[in-house]
């Protein structure tokens, strides 16, 4: 396995960090105060998840990891586990922390990207005492010297950012690795607010049957309720049925947005009533509804405020 290119970097030309104390200390793994949510687990810090996520096959250590209120003791948790760690875990480990880091932001886009973008355009180093793969080691008190492969996927992550490349509302996607797994399930796509899923569609359809408060109409419904099974979706083709769209590649609403559509089909609805239907805040909601409405694809109605999709709509009112 070849290693990474070594690098020269000087102090007063680079934005360099060690101490989560210090004004870029943020940009550590070991920085507290950037929680991280996936499928459902919350993680206190983005070391925590990537040490994790080198025993796909040992759910109890990635638990003792997680358990873990310490960055550092989390990382020395995993220390008597390492020669077990994943067999391919030289190969995966850059993709790996790319992911957690991807994570780190979009979870925590107001604080995180607010610290990306106060390094402007200068070289960010891990000033490391002792690692010059992830970091750089000092060779005087000016000059820095290794692979420093975390600075560098923080560049990259920096002008991924600024070309929008990633947005609030991306969602990050799992890694195409094997045995992408934590507490022994596949690690789904991650969303600012935690675990992105949607159930299949008939599942849906059954808690709303028996949802009391969701007061559907009738009308229209028997055309829909002799195919309800059918209507389980593919990912994949709502991706590529909905690229004339132009979506940032990213973009949540590109996912949701059929579904919304097909629901409001069948029944007006207030956006609590969405929120609670696609398992997610009504914050996030109501801005995919507002886009919606932009886009044309659905009508807000008022006195009670409730939406509806476009073809649904009346000719005359």
């Amino acid at each position: 396995m070849k290693f990474p290119e070594t690098r020269t970097y000087t102090r007063q030309e680079s934005i360099t960090f060690r101490k989560t104390a210090e004004r870029f200390g943020g940009l550590s793994n070991m920085a507290g105060g950037y929680l991280l949510n996936v499928n459902g687990v919350k993680i206190l810090t983005s070391e925590a998840l990537y040490q994790a996520c080198r025993f796909p096959h040992l759910p109890e250590v990635q638990r003792q990891i997680i358990a873990e209120r310490s960055p550092m003791t989390a990382k020395m948790r995993s220390k008597p586990y390492r020669d077990n760690s994943r067999s391919d875990w030289d190969i995966v480990r850059t993709k790996i922390m790319r992911w957690c880091l991807q994570v780190k932001l979009v979870q925590n886009w107001e604080k995180f990207s607010k610290l990306l973008l106060e390094t402007g355009d200068l070289p960010i180093v891990e000033d490391s005492r002792k690692d010059s793969f992830w970091g750089a080691k000092p060779e005087d008190e000016e000059i820095l010297v290794g692979a420093n492969v975390l600075g560098r996927l923080l560049m990259q992550l920096r002008e991924q950012m600024k070309n929008e490349e990633i947005t609030p509302q991306t969602i990050i996607n799992p890694l195409p690795i094997s045995d992408f797994l934590l507490y022994g399930r596949e690690i789904n796509s991650i969303s600012k607010d935690g675990e992105y899923y949607l159930a299949k569609y008939s599942n849906f359809l059954e808690d709303e049957a028996t949802s009391s408060h969701l007061n559907l109409s009738s009308s229209g419904n028997e055309a829909h309720s002799c195919d309800e099974r059918n209507l389980a979706f593919n990912l994949e083709e709502d991706l590529v049925n909905q690229s004339r769209l132009e979506f940032d590649e990213y973009d949540s609403l590109q996912f949701i947005l059929p579904h919304i559509v097909e629901s409001l089909q069948k029944a007006e609805r207030t956006d609590k009533e969405l929120a609670e239907l696609f398992k997610t805040n009504l914050a996030q909601m109501r801005e995919w509804l507002k886009r919606a409405v932009q886009l044309r694809k659905i009508r807000k109605i008022s006195k009670p405020v409730r939406y509806v999709a476009e073809s649904q709509l009346p000719l005359i009112r």
